[in-house]
C-alpha cells in the first residue's frame, strides 16, 4: 500500500465532505489530475461558480487530509479517479466511484480476468453448493473471484473462493475499519491473508445504511468481465447489480436449476432472466466453462483452459 494520497485524491475527498457535493458533482470539477497548489484553486474557484460555499470547501481540505492519514494508520490505501492506478474497469462505467478505498492487496482490482458471483442472502442447499463451485472453477481457470461478503451466496462464494487459494475481492457498502455483517469477519482476514482486498468508495466510520448496498451493487459488476448469479427472486438486491452489468455492458449468466428446484422463490429471477434472454444459462460446470471461456474472447484475452475435472462436473 502507498501510503500518500494524491492532490486529486484530497481535492476530491474535500468537495465531497461539503453537504450536498456528491461523487457526480465533485468529478464534473475535478475534470482532470490535480498538480499544484494553483490548481486546488482553481478547483475553489470553479466550485464557487457551482454555488458551492469556497470557505466550507477550504474547511473541508484539512478533513480531508486528516480522512487519508486515518485511513492509512488503519492499513487503508485510497485512490481516486485520475489517480494512474485506478481501475481501469470502474474507470469505464458510466458512474464511476469518484475515490476509492482498499485494505489488502490491490492487484485483483486490475486482475486480467475477474467474475463476479452474486445472489441472495438466503439460497437454497442448492444454492449454496453451486456458489462455492463455480467460484472455486473460476479461480482454476484463473479467475479473481468479486462479491460483496454478505451472508448467503456472497459467503459460499467467497469461501469457495478461498479454499481453492485464490484471489478475492469484496465490495463492501461501508468503510473498510468495520466488516459487515460481522459473522465474516474470519471470512474477510481470509480473504486478505489469500492476497484479495476489500474495496468501498466509504471512507473510515462510514457505517452501513441501505442506499449504500445498492450503489456498491454497481461496482461488483464494475469490476468484473462478467457476472454469475446464483439465485435471486424477480425483485430484490441482486437485481440491482443485474441491471448495473446490462447498463455497464457486462456479460451476464444465471444458474439454470433442475427441474425439482424451481418452485422455491429465489430460483424465479433466475427463472425470468432466462425466459427473457437476459442472462446465459449455466445449468452445469461444462456451460459455467463456457461462459468463463467466452469473458476471455470478450476481453482478448487468454489464460488456462479450465478443462479440469471440477470445471466439467455438474453442480
Amino acid at each position: 500500500m502507498t501510503e500518500t494520497a494524491s492532490r486529486t485524491t484530497i481535492a476530491l475527498l474535500a468537495l465531497m465532505n461539503v453537504k450536498g457535493v456528491g461523487r457526480r458533482a465533485a468529478l464534473r470539477i475535478v475534470d482532470h489530475p490535480v498538480a499544484n497548489a494553483a490548481d486546488e484553486e482553481a478547483i475553489i474557484d470553479r466550485a464557487t461558480r457551482q454555488k458551492i460555499d469556497a470557505q466550507q470547501l477550504r474547511s473541508a481540505w484539512p478533513e480531508a487530509e486528516e480522512q487519508v492519514k486515518r485511513s492509512f494508520s488503519a492499513g487503508i490505501g485510497v485512490v481516486s479517479f485520475h489517480d494512474e492506478d485506478f481501475p481501469q474497469r470502474l474507470r469505464n462505467i458510466p458512474d464511476p466511484p469518484a475515490v476509492l478505498f482498499y485494505k489488502g492487496v490491490p492487484q485483483g482490482l486490475a486482475a486480467p480476468s475477474a467474475l463476479a458471483i452474486v445472489g441472495t442472502r438466503e439460497p437454497t442447499d442448492y444454492g449454496e453448493r453451486v456458489a462455492h463451485r463455480s467460484a472455486a472453477s473460476a479461480v482454476e481457470a484463473g479467475f479473481v473471484i468479486v462479491s460483496g461478503l454478505a451472508h448467503g451466496c456472497d459467503t459460499f462464494a467467497h469461501r469457495g473462493c478461498v479454499e481453492a487459494q485464490g484471489v478475492g475481492v469484496a465490495v463492501m457498502a461501508h468503510g473498510l475499519d468495520k466488516v459487515y455483517p460481522a459473522a465474516n469477519k474470519v471470512l474477510a482476514r481470509e480473504l486478505l491473508d489469500g492476497g484479495g482486498c476489500l474495496v468501498s468508495e466509504y471512507p473510515i466510520g462510514m457505517t452501513p445504511v441501505r442506499t449504500a448496498f445498492a450503489e456498491r451493487d454497481r461496482l461488483q459488476s464494475g469490476l468484473s468481465d462478467g457476472v454469475l448469479v446464483i439465485e435471486t427472486d424477480v425483485k430484490g438486491g441482486t437485481m440491482h447489480t443485474v441491471r448495473f452489468a446490462r447498463q455497464q455492458m457486462r456479460a451476464l449468466a444465471c444458474v439454470e436449476h433442475p427441474e425439482s428446484w424451481r418452485s422455491f422463490p429465489k430460483t424465479r429471477g433466475n427463472q425470468a432472466m432466462i425466459a427473457d434472454r437476459w442472462a446465459e444459462p449455466v445449468a452445469n460446470g461444462e456451460a459455467l466453462n463456457a461462459f468463463l471461456e467466452k469473458l476471455r474472447q470478450r476481453s482478448g484475452r487468454t489464460g488456462p483452459s479450465g478443462n479440469d475435472p471440477q470445471s466439467t462436473m455438474d453442480f
